[in-house]
């Protein structure tokens, strides 16, 4: 047997994230059995069978969910689907040939870090998956509902590049894992108002999801910086400023389709450049210019840096519908 076989698959990311799982003695806090399957995923150190098992009891296998959580968890699992299959037909393992062969020409050159890290990443979103699947999301989307050049079924979208150029293919990956982020973060909203077991522990599912969407983003980007002849926009800055393709880091001349689809991830209504947030000052909630504070190291640019917007749902349907045959709402 393979001893890569033995690893979780959040270790093959980021060792230290088993020590932020829940602790078995929350687990049963919380109404789970010792010795049940929540355990059993705890010990396996997978967040998603484990969450997966907890949802399961906390919910019962036989309640409807909350039609606010379907339509939450529906829509997070079209997300995790659209990222599942893009991964695996970068890796040439998705189930559609048309899908596979689509990626022949960068195949080759995705090797070493970024075939692993490739690798691992499409092992966590097919978890997400069937974690979402196992609470009760449900999709119709199949692997040959997708147009990964962005172009709703042309198969000559904007995003072509990626299918014969590693480095814009990693632009176009760090672009999906930071809008995963900052869509979890958007409907995290939605499930913060009801505060009974069921919205409570669909939100701790949404965040730990959307937290290992962020070691995946992160990861990328390290890869993106250590590669050799990596141009000084990509060396020099592993972290979001700003809108358009710029901000991810985007090098040559990328096309004017492709800025204004950059400029939806990290521009917009809620751009990655804005300074001020909402905080608890201890009786209420407070805004704050972040950038005006004193002492802060890096002044606006690290506050800019310092923080994932959320997205609305809309503005999330505004960047992936390119991606999807099927309309999506």
């Amino acid at each position: 047997m393979n001893s890569t076989q033995n690893i979780p698959i959040l270790d093959g990311i980021d060792p230290e994230i088993t020590q932020r799982l829940v602790s078995r003695r929350d687990a049963i806090a919380k109404g789970a059995a010792d010795g049940s399957t929540v355990a059993m995923g705890l010990a396996m150190a997978s967040v998603p069978v484990a969450l997966g098992a907890l949802s399961r009891e906390a919910f019962g296998q036989s309640t409807a969910l909350p039609t606010d959580i379907k339509n939450v968890l529906d829509f997070a699992l079209a997300l995790e689907i659209f990222e599942n299959e893009f991964y695996s037909a970068v890796l040439g393992t998705s189930s559609s040939a048309a899908q596979n062969a689509a990626f022949a020409g960068v195949r080759g050159s995705v090797t070493g870090a970024a075939l692993a890290t490739v690798q691992q990443i499409q092992k966590h979103e097919a978890a997400h998956v069937a974690f979402l699947k196992s609470v009760g999301a449900t999709s119709t989307l199949t692997a040959n509902d997708f147009d990964f050049t962005g172009g709703r079924g042309s198969g000559t979208g904007p995003f072509a590049p990626a299918t014969t150029d590693l480095a814009f293919l990693l632009t176009v990956a760090e672009g999906a894992e930071d809008t995963g982020v900052r869509a979890y973060k958007g409907q995290a909203g939605n499930l913060i108002g009801n505060n009974d077991s069921t919205h409570n522990t669909v939100l701790e599912a949404a965040l730990r999801i959307h937290s290992v969407e962020a070691r995946h983003a992160s990861r990328i980007r390290r890869i993106r910086r250590l590669a050799a002849g990596a141009p000084d926009v990509v060396r020099l800055s592993g972290t979001i400023r700003g809108g358009g393709a710029a901000a991810a880091g985007a090098t040559g001349s990328p096309s004017a389709a492709v800025v204004a689809a950059f400029d939806k991830i990290y521009g917009g209504a809620t751009p990655e450049s804005n300074t001020t947030h909402v905080v608890f000052n201890g009786s209420a909630e407070a805004s704050i210019n972040a950038a005006t504070l004193s002492g802060i190291l890096g002044g606006t640019d690290a506050v800019t840096e310092a923080f994932d917007e959320p997205l609305t749902r809309a503005e999330v349907v505004a960047i992936v519908q390119p991606f999807f045959i099927p309309t999506i709402a």
